[in-house]
């Protein structure tokens, strides 16, 4: 009897227990426990998923994004700023105008130089927005000068900022280093992932031809055919082809000079049996091209290029394949011959890696600090939940690995902030 009250005293004083068979159950991890192979098989996949996803991510400092403003760039030497505005600015404003989407446009004018910034809606394709500018620029050509240079259309493209600079110098003459920098470019511009390689600083040949404005009156001969005599001879002429059997072979008549000496005797005019040849009214030298950029490193000349990454394509690969090529280099020019590499993103890509791993690491650290510290060791040592702190990483990863495969423009920063996050 005593026994019956102590039960029912139990069963009424303290919180009934469920009975065998009826507790509550979470159904994952029923599920997980039921099967615990098939779980084990995933949490593995998902690791070597994510794995593979952050060593092939591209990793960019610079987000891959569409700006939508336009320039219209005009250059007319020698023009007054009022008159740049009136004859040039203001007759491509009239065209330009006609487009519906324009948000924003603005102009400026200098001493031989326009420049119109259009900007559009970011909604509007910008690549339909240049074509519709191409158009309206093309209507206004007639209307322009024509000393005056042609427009040139500019988008903003970020591909189109150089990733790093390479600065080549020697103890010799500049001439050289140019030809060996533009060797070096051809080299470089092979790379897949490199969009182009701009080469700035160093002096270029050219022939010059020198006239005497006096011999030129003396003769009465103009500028023009002077330019129309040399046009004419310095040209190599397709001559057609030629059927031998079964093979046909190409003909041309190479006319185009090597030597600059030879352009001294080509005919301008051949008046009354007398011909008045170039040598007659100028003088034709081999010199150098009037600078049109300058390059310097630590106060001395330098030859600079330029190297700009294709979009999408991973910055650390690409400046390894640039140094490896020239490294290779180096040892077959001139001993001189050194280079310095400046502005380096993927230095900066380098130290956002090493932040983000960082910040995964330390972030673990501490996630399984303070479990231990709430949970205690016999509970934190279950597989199951200790697994699933290190999945997440994983498939954070292999989710944006497919986010950038579908839109191109996942961001390291962007992971770094969700990492440290």
């Amino acid at each position: 009897m005593s026994t019956e009250n102590n039960n029912n005293g139990a069963s009424t004083n303290g919180a009934s227990l469920p009975e065998e068979g009826k507790r509550k159950e979470f159904g994952l991890s029923t599920f997980s426990i039921n099967n615990r192979i098939s779980v084990l098989v995933l949490l593995v996949l998902i690791a070597i998923m994510g794995i593979v996803s952050y060593l092939t991510i591209p990793k960019e400092s610079f987000p891959s994004i569409n700006i939508p403003n336009i320039f219209v760039v005009t250059i007319y030497p020698g023009v007054s700023p009022e008159d740049m505005e009136s004859l040039v600015t203001r007759k491509l404003e009239d065209e330009l105008s006609n487009i519906s989407d324009i948000k924003n446009m603005t102009s400026s004018s200098a001493e031989g130089y326009s420049n119109i910034n259009l900007e559009f809606e970011p909604s509007v394709d910008i690549e339909d927005a240049l074509q519709k500018v191409r158009e309206k620029v093309d209507l206004a050509k007639p209307e322009l000068p024509e000393d005056a240079e042609e427009p040139t259309v500019q988008e903003i493209n970020l591909s189109e900022f150089p990733i790093m600079n390479v600065n080549l110098s020697g103890e010799y003459d500049e001439v050289i280093l140019k030809e060996i920098a533009e060797d070096l470019q051809d080299k470089i511009e092979a790379i897949p992932s490199v969009l182009g390689v701009d080469l700035t600083g160093g002096t270029e040949r050219e022939v010059q031809v020198d006239v005497d404005l006096a011999k030129m009156k003396y003769y009465n001969i103009a500028f023009g055919d002077i330019i129309q005599a040399i046009s004419n001879e310095n040209v190599t002429i397709p001559g057609g082809d030629i059927s031998v059997g079964t093979k046909k072979f190409l003909l041309r008549i190479p006319g185009q000079y090597e030597d600059t000496k030879l352009l001294e005797d080509i005919v301008i005019k051949g008046e009354n049996r007398s011909p008045i040849y170039v040598r007659d009214v100028a003088k034709v030298t081999f010199g150098f091209k009037e600078r049109a950029t300058y390059s310097e490193l630590d106060d001395a000349p330098v030859i600079t290029l330029g190297i700009k990454k294709r979009t999408g394509e991973n910055i650390l690969d690409t400046g390894n394949e640039v140094k490896a090529i020239l490294d290779e280099a180096i040892p077959t020019l001139p001993p001189t011959t050194r280079y310095a590499i400046t502005n380096d993103q993927s230095v900066d890509v380098i130290n956002m890696v090493t932040n983000l791993e960082n910040n995964i690491i330390s972030g673990l650290i501490l996630v399984v600090g303070v479990l231990l510290f709430f949970l205690g060791v016999k509970l934190f040592i279950c597989w199951d939940f200790h697994s699933n702190v290190h999945v997440s990483f994983f498939h954070h990863f292999i989710c944006i690995g497919n986010n950038y495969e579908h839109d191109r423009s996942v961001l390291l920063n962007s992971i770094s902030r969700n990492a440290g996050g």
